[in-house]
């Protein structure tokens, strides 16, 4: 691997309506036919410890020099795997060198962003090397520190012509097998992993390997980038989905041939790295198009039952063609590519069974997955300038008629656009050229939590302390208990004062329930005000000996656009009032 006809409502990006179906495709998908469940671990990436950008200092400045931005975005993505140290780089790099630049991302480092960001850890030794230092790897990451990492990797495409250290198939195997030994003695929980092949290989190595090692591989690692440098091609692109699905299904059968039925059932299957070109990547892996490959890869690998896949990769621009591996840019800026918002739609909305799905429509592909009483749709269309109108099918599934739904396109990053209504088992939807859309469906019988609406408001108080960066007004509503609104700072230290919290939302709510969770200082006197205008306010409640903790508020029916605690006297100490969190519930949401 290189450092590489129908009467639709919504938007006009996708609609979804009752309607006749004429010359709408169609999407079938049957509820009740599940294929096999969805690993977590599908939406992996690649980290390279010669990554300068994460943790640019060195191991003890890493709390005081971390991209936190990058970090931030690494786990809003919803990356459940890290790959490292990078590559074929792998099999030059020495972990515990003495001479290695302290701005790499060294193993300590590494295992803090996985904990950080709140993915597995995925580590290749260096084949080049000794036997010992990969136990000592082990040792240290395992025995030392307690990091507990499971999975690792002999190697990196050692087949390959290319690789440093390649040699014949049955001398790779001997020497695999004693890095095995080596590391299984230092913890014999590992699971292990062998790069393979993907097709014909002039040696037979998947065949001549298996059998020589086949009893000391838990994993079988593979790659797959299509395109060759310089010859990329959009249309050929997403043609190669279909390439790696027919490569992957006769590795499958090699492996059955080579270790027996028993031994390759109990494999991991793992996709180690893959993007759209070989090497030097240029402008097509910046562009939408790379995107809605990556989904279809994706979908195509949750199908074929793939355990675990590693994009390649975080970062790894390249200026020479001006493009980008990486799903983030390299600057500091970590601009997220069109690639890195496939990542959060999938982790999201492809979970838990993979069910049964159908297409009539070649360039339009659908994967769907359920998750309790929720059932996903990823449509992805392949069509770089039609729409598609799509009639949807669903069999074993009766839908609540209001659905959620996103779209990732050319202007829109993985956006949430305004629900479907009507929907049933047969409804439709229109999407636009290059996209990938979700769906998000329940069961009509479900029954939904209330809504906090105090979420969705613009919130303002009197003051605010400034001794500390967490108590500004919007700490009361972000859903967080260790956060929290503080009024201003020694004032008078002993609560005789007036201060106001207030909500706005754009449009009226329908109030019915407030919860209040006091910090250590509450109003002790104060009252909860309803305004459709900001101006004349209604007394919804009052207080006048209160003691904090948690208020539970029942208001009845109101309709209102601000709510108001207005207080006229707090606690004694250096802020009167303070307020963890607020919750408003939406009257017509509770039951």
């Amino acid at each position: 691997m290189l450092k590489r006809t129908c009467a639709f409502v919504t938007s006009l990006l996708l609609s979804a309506a009752l309607c006749a179906f004429a010359q709408s495709s169609r999407i079938q998908i049957n509820a009740a036919q599940t294929i096999r469940p969805i690993n977590p671990w599908l939406y992996g990436i690649n980290t390279a410890r010669w990554d300068e950008s994460l943790f640019p200092g060195s191991t003890d400045e890493m709390l005081r020099t971390a991209d936190r931005d990058a970090i931030e975005k690494i786990k809003a993505s919803g990356i459940t795997l890290l790959k490292y140290p990078g590559g074929n780089d792998a099999d030059q790099y020495v972990w515990n060198s003495g001479t290695n630049n302290a701005t790499e991302m060294d193993t300590d480092e590494f295992i803090a962003l996985c904990r950080a960001v709140g993915a597995e850890p995925f580590i290749t030794v260096n084949l080049n090397e000794s036997p010992d230092l990969a136990a000592e790897w082990v040792r240290y990451c395992n025995v030392v520190k307690g990091y507990r990492v499971k999975l690792w990797e002999v190697g990196d495409e050692q087949w390959g012509t290319w690789a440093r250290g390649h040699a014949p198939p049955e001398e790779y195997a001997k020497k695999y097998i004693t890095f095995v030994k080596a590391m299984r003695a230092v913890d014999p929980t590992i699971k292990v992993a062998t790069n393979v092949p993907l097709g014909s290989h002039p040696e037979n190595w998947v065949e001549h390997v298996l059998k020589a090692a086949g009893e000391y591989v838990d994993m079988l690692t593979y790659t797959f980038f299509p395109q060759q440098s310089g010859k990329e091609n959009d249309d050929t692109l997403m043609t190669t989905v279909g390439k790696f699905r027919s490569l992957v299904t006769t590795l499958r059968e090699d492996v059955g041939r080579a270790m027996g039925s028993q031994k390759a059932a109990s494999l991991l299957f793992i996709n180690v790295g893959y993007n759209s070109v070989s090497h030097s990547p240029g402008p097509q892996t910046l562009q939408m198009i790379n995107a809605v490959w990556t989904a279809d890869m994706l979908g195509s690998m949750a199908e074929l039952g793939t355990d675990i896949a590693c994009f390649w990769a975080l970062h790894n621009f390249y200026p020479p063609r001006g493009g980008d591996y990486g799903y983030i840019s390299s600057d500091a800026a970590n601009t997220p590519r069109y690639s890195y918002y496939v990542f959060p739609l999938f982790s999201q909305h492809l979970k838990g069974d993979l069910i049964a799905t159908g297409s009539s429509d070649a360039s339009v592909s659908a994967y769907a997955s359920r998750f309790g009483k929720t059932l996903s749709l990823i449509l992805i269309n392949k069509g770089r300038r039609s729409h598609r109108s799509l009639e949807i099918d669903l069999k074993d599934f009766v839908p609540h008629p209001v659905a959620k739904v996103w779209t990732l396109d050319e202007k829109r990053k993985y956006n949430q656009l305004k629900d479907i209504t009507q929907v049933s088992e047969r409804f439709a939807v229109k999407v636009t050229p290059y996209s990938i859309t979700a769906i998000e469906m329940v069961e009509r019988d479900s029954v939904f939590p209330p809504v906090n609406i105090a979420r969705q408001a613009k919130v303002t108080a009197s003051s605010y302390s400034t001794i500390g960066p967490h108590f500004k007004p919007a700490s009361a509503i972000d859903g967080k208990l260790h956060t929290r609104w503080n009024s201003a700072a020694w004032t008078k230290s002993n609560g005789q004062e007036s201060q106001w919290f207030q909500l706005a939302w754009p449009k009226l709510q329908h109030i019915g329930f407030v919860r209040l969770y006091w910090g250590e200082m509450y109003g002790t006197n104060y009252k909860l005000l309803s305004s459709a205008d900001g101006k004349k306010w209604e007394t919804l409640h009052e207080v006048t000996n209160g003691h904090g903790g948690v208020e539970e508020i029942a208001v009845g029916h109101t309709k209102a656009r601000y709510l108001k605690i207005d207080g006229s006297r707090g606690t004694k100490g250096i802020s009167a009032y303070s307020i963890r969190e607020i919750e408003v519930y939406d009257r017509s949401t509770m039951k």
